[in-house]
């Protein structure tokens, strides 16, 4: 029975683009070439920093495989992997079933958002594509002007918010100025 399974391999980046290469391509062609062998998807991160040295090696060149296959290959990918002197560290991951349901939901969901939103789009006159969740946006596509003004009020309350503190430091200010004068006023006396 094929399962489908994920696989990050980190090679050693100090041999040539060619070499790498040729290595993806030989774990490709061992996947493909075995039965119900099947690559979904190859995944190239590129050179990234290790998060510790291995083999007093600081980077690592990131690959990771989707793909579907028997059970009975992971022990020789692993094999293979482990032996080859250019692969820093691998692991090889079984993806359950209910992961896969749930990661075909959410494109799904995607999908039919994305749907949603060419809609509106198609109808709104101006061909804006409205926020679901901002009520200006939806005020503002239907042409309503009270919706501006809320917005220019919502823009105008942090400036107001920004003054009244500066007005009652002045304040203070003020009367401790006059609290002093009326202390020395009474010193005098």
């Amino acid at each position: 029975m094929t399962r489908q399974y994920e696989m990050m391999v980190i090679l050693d980046p100090a041999q040539g683009d060619e070499v790498l290469a040729k290595q993806i391509e030989k774990i490709e062609e061992m996947i493909t070439s075995s039965e119900g062998g099947e690559i979904l998807n190859t995944d190239k991160w590129g050179k990234k920093r290790l998060a510790y040295e291995i083999d007093s090696k600081q980077f690592g060149y990131y690959i990771v495989f989707e793909y579907k296959a028997l059970s009975s290959l992971q022990a020789e990918l692993d094999r293979m992997l482990r032996l080859d002197s250019n692969v820093v560290r691998h692991m090889i991951l079984h993806i359950p079933e209910r992961v896969l349901k749930l990661k075909e939901r959410e494109e799904d969901l995607k999908a039919s958002l994305e749907l949603r939103r060419k809609k509106i789009a198609e109808q709104s006159d101006d061909n804006v594509v409205v926020d679901m969740l901002g009520k200006e946006a939806v005020a503002a596509a239907e042409g309503d002007d009270s919706a501006e003004a809320e917005a220019e009020k919502k823009d105008e309350a942090p400036a107001e918010a920004e003054a009244k503190p500066e007005e009652k430091a002045d304040e203070k200010a003020d009367e401790k100025a006059d609290a002093k004068e009326e202390a020395k006023a009474e010193d005098k006396d």
